[in-house]
């Protein structure tokens, strides 16, 4: 997962702007290793992770819930219509 947080930060940075060539596109060393972004700790991401599971857990629940409520309307109608 830390990964993909990484490869997905460093996505969203404008490389373009350190572009520093004049015909093909190129970076150096010294561009890449000064351009600095933060990162929370690893337990912010933990906290950060917790919530998420947290939502996901309650947007299932009512999803469950939601369905069921479906299903028990089609019986109501079907009783209704017979």
């Amino acid at each position: 997962m830390t990964f993909n947080f990484h490869y997905l930060f460093l996505k969203k940075i404008n490389w373009k702007k350190f572009d520093e060539s004049t015909g093909v596109p190129s970076l150096s060393k010294t561009v890449i290793n000064s351009v600095s972004f933060s990162v929370p700790s690893y337990e912010e991401q933990q906290k950060i992770g917790s919530l998420f599971k947290q939502l996901d857990d309650t947007i299932a629940l009512h999803q469950r819930k939601l369905d069921l409520l479906k299903e028990q309307k089609k019986g109501f109608l079907q009783k209704m219509f017979v």
